[in-house]
């Protein structure tokens, strides 16, 4: 059992316990290693200034990449086994990085308070094209252009409002001269640290960092206070404007079974560890709506530290993964005392953040299946701004049709009561309905009379109402040949 967190930062082996580990990972870096290029300003992950690069530890597994995260609302006790490096880590023997180069060349840096932040983005961006193409210690043939740049950068806010600079100095950074963080830093093995449990108690609170899944649920059975902490693109906000202060932390990623993911046929396996960003790249070939909505869905900071899991498991009624998850007839894996279950999602939602689980339980994976070709699966969002924001509403409808009939139909809607509804009692009225214009409407209708929404500060109930009603008649129109 340790009592202490081990990573690598800049390439310096830290060790670290006591209270420390409960700090918010940007004020670590800040006011304990004294990196200030890090900036914080929202402290909510999304302006992007507090961006570092981090590669986690990952059972058999020294793949050694890098990924962007915002180093605001991520804890340093989530920095276990991880190598993690800022802006101060990019030079080379005192001199700038060619993409700090490039951003003096372009005059990209501005009043210069989020520039760190849009060095290390523009840090991922090349990161992640050269895992692509599996490329050189060069990288010379990394070919970016301007909507890559502004793909990996939506994650990044200017003050200033001068992206033009920034982006040119993006697609001017020497490719050559780049240095990639994976050759600069290595990732360090630490298989042999990472196989003991971690138990850190302090006056702030108690962290634990099992290694097994049993006593993952003998702690949460004892504790039933006990938050389970991954990402912490939730939790952590809610730590940094002072809502949360919790005295008991499990955390899951010491578990090996836990970054499952795994296609067995059509069947799709995504374990509690795994991260959006991973599901993404498992899907965007296999269910290209999914990968065209988790585009919208968050930030590359924010996909690279949340997971699927723990969208789900936050019980919001306005997760924007619960519809798709629910479309899909996802089933939830589990585990406890007694052993491993299965739950429909659908099913899994008691009531407002209420799930179906015991107080010894923990949500392992989730399983889904991949459509087939005659299903027609799409999914829907509608939010103040069109990237990166919280939901109005959000929808997700799976219907497959034969001559011209509805054969099977899934109708999941988000944003409409205290938790994400599937409409089972309207997907039953419509089995066996023609296809034709009197028929949507109808579902429509069917559709409207079964929610009931709240009116809050993103929407009236009459709004999300018509919304709710206007988004199946665009899917009517897109998928359904209407």
């Amino acid at each position: 059992m340790r009592n202490s967190i081990i990573f690598y930062l800049n390439g310096v082996k830290k060790e670290v316990s006591g209270q420390d580990i409960f700090l918010p990972l940007s004020s670590y870096l800040r006011y304990e290693s004294f990196l200030t290029g890090t900036k914080v300003v929202c402290a909510e992950g999304d302006c992007g200034a507090c961006t570092v690069m981090l590669a986690k530890w990952k059972p058999q597994d020294r793949g050694n990449n890098y990924f962007s995260i915002n180093s605001c609302i991520a804890m340093t006790f989530a920095m276990d086994g991880a190598s993690l490096v800022t802006v101060e880590g990019l030079a080379e023997a005192e001199k700038c990085a060619e993409v700090q180069s490039s951003m003096i060349r372009n005059f990209g840096g501005q009043c210069g308070f989020c520039t760190p932040g849009f060095i290390m983005s523009i840090t991922n961006l090349l990161e992640q094209k050269a895992n692509q193409k599996e490329c050189a210690t060069a990288c010379a043939y990394v070919k970016l252009n301007e909507q890559n740049v502004k793909n990996y950068l939506t994650g990044n806010l200017c003050r200033c409002t001068g992206y033009t600079p920034i982006i040119k100095a993006a697609l001017d950074v020497d490719i050559k001269k780049h240095i990639l963080i994976k050759d600069k830093y290595p990732q360090v093995d630490l298989s042999v640290q990472m196989r003991s449990s971690v138990l850190i108690s302090t006056e702030a609170g108690e962290y634990f960092a099992p290694t097994t899944l049993i006593e993952a649920c003998q702690y949460k059975d004892k504790y039933p206070e006990t938050i389970l902490f991954s990402g912490s693109t939730d939790l952590g906000v809610q730590i940094n404007k002072g809502y949360l202060q919790p005295k008991k932390i499990l955390s899951l990623h010491l578990i090996e079974e836990l970054y499952t993911q795994q296609i067995e046929g059509t069947a799709i396996t995504i374990g509690a560890r795994a991260t959006l960003s991973e599901l993404q790249k498992l899907v965007q070939d296999r269910i290209p709506s999914l990968d065209r909505f988790l585009n919208i869905f968050a930030s590359p900071q924010i996909k690279n530290s949340a997971t699927l899991v723990g969208n789900l498991a936050n019980a919001s009624p306005i997760a924007d993964m619960t519809p798709v998850m629910m479309a899909l007839d996802a089933e939830v894996i589990i585990y406890g005392k007694s052993g491993k279950s299965t739950k429909p999602l659908k099913d899994f939602y008691l009531g407002y953040k209420k799930l179906n689980l015991q107080k010894d339980e923990i949500i392992t994976h989730i399983q889904f299946q991949i459509p087939d070709a005659q299903q027609k699966f799409e999914n829907y969002k509608v939010s103040q701004r069109r990237d990166l924001d919280i939901s109005t509403i959000n929808a997700s409808f799976n219907f497959s049709l034969n001559n011209n009939k509805i054969k099977t139909a899934r109708i999941a809607l988000g944003g409409v009561a205290a938790t994400t509804l599937r409409l089972a009692d309207v997907e039953n009225k419509i089995i066996g309905a023609e296809i034709n214009i009197q028929t949507i409407e109808s579902i429509k209708k069917l559709i409207t009379d079964a929610i009931h929404p709240l009116t809050d500060a993103r929407g009236t109930s009459e709004y999300r109402t018509i919304l709710a009603a206007n988004l199946f008649d665009k899917f009517a129109k897109e998928q359904l040949g209407l």
